[in-house]
């Protein structure tokens, strides 16, 4: 099994000698750029994203997937809304990327251009404002606003990426899309601070994320476990106060996991990690 995530990877694209990247950061942003590279050659450095990537634009389950828990999220945030014992008026704390918005085209880049993650690029890529909704994300803040939930958007996005964020949600019809209601990245990843600035004047009844701190500092430290105790501990506050959407591109998942698998290289150590199981 060594060599599935590379080969399966290279079967599914192989049709075409060469392919054409549909949208890039480009360095003056403008209008789109184009490269073409070979398959192998972007296979043989970004391999690890190619599957991800793939499903994440092309499969009709991830789709299926987005819907069935903002569909969950409706429903959690009704029933949590009519529970009387609040002193505070509610609020719903959401992330932004890859729970709202779809950057796979940004991570397809990545591909092509054989590139590790840079903050420059990415700005590049926000700046373009060219993000997609996500099935089921803009109605979910619709939603909640129409029961009176103010939604508050809680993103490691930066808060020099405030302008283009809100250009971006803002003309995709998100709710309180302004920044009155972003809390952006200002010195520290956690969102621990944040959260606990939207708990001063709200309660927060649902959170929502595509990443397991987006929803609690429980998840910062994972631990040798790699959090799976923790998420067993809070089994019965998933899907009522916890709404997860699935990203199998990055994520601290990813990172925890390469921290202590053994290998020299990225890939190395992915492949090492599958005869761990």
């Amino acid at each position: 099994m060594k060599k599935l995530i590379i080969v399966t990877g290279i079967i599914m694209l192989a049709s075409c000698a060469t392919v054409r990247q549909p949208v890039l950061p480009a360095e003056d942003n403008s209008a789109r750029a184009v490269i073409n590279k070979t398959v192998a050659e972007a296979a043989d450095d970004q391999d690890h994203l190619i599957l991800a990537t793939l499903w994440y634009q092309k499969s009709a389950e991830m789709r299926a997937l987005y819907y069935q828990c903002f569909r969950n999220a409706e429903i959690a945030l009704a029933e949590n809304l009519a529970w009387t014992g609040r002193t505070k008026p509610a609020a719903v704390a959401i992330d932004i990327d890859e729970t709202l918005l779809d950057n796979s085209p940004f991570q397809g880049w990545q591909v092509f251009e054989a590139k590790e993650f840079n903050n420059d690029d990415w700005l590049r890529w926000v700046e373009l404002a060219r993000a997609r909704p996500l099935p089921g994300a803009v109605e979910f803040t619709r939603y909640a606003d129409s029961l009176g939930v103010e939604v508050f958007y809680v993103s490691n996005r930066t808060v020099q990426e405030m302008g283009p964020t809100i250009k971006n949600m803002a003309a995709l019809g998100f709710a309180n899309a302004d920044s009155t209601h972003m809390l952006l990245k200002e010195t520290t990843s956690s969102k621990v601070e944040r959260r606990a600035l939207i708990e001063k004047d709200y309660e927060i009844i649902l959170l929502v994320g595509d990443n397991l701190a987006d929803i609690s500092g429980v998840y910062e430290k994972r631990g040798s476990d790699l959090g799976m105790g923790s998420v067993d501990a809070d089994r019965r506050l998933f899907g009522t106060k916890y709404i997860v959407l699935p990203n199998p591109m990055y994520g601290s998942w990813l990172s925890e996991l390469l921290k202590t698998a053994p290998g020299s290289t990225e890939r190395e150590k992915l492949v090492r990690l599958l005869e761990t199981f």
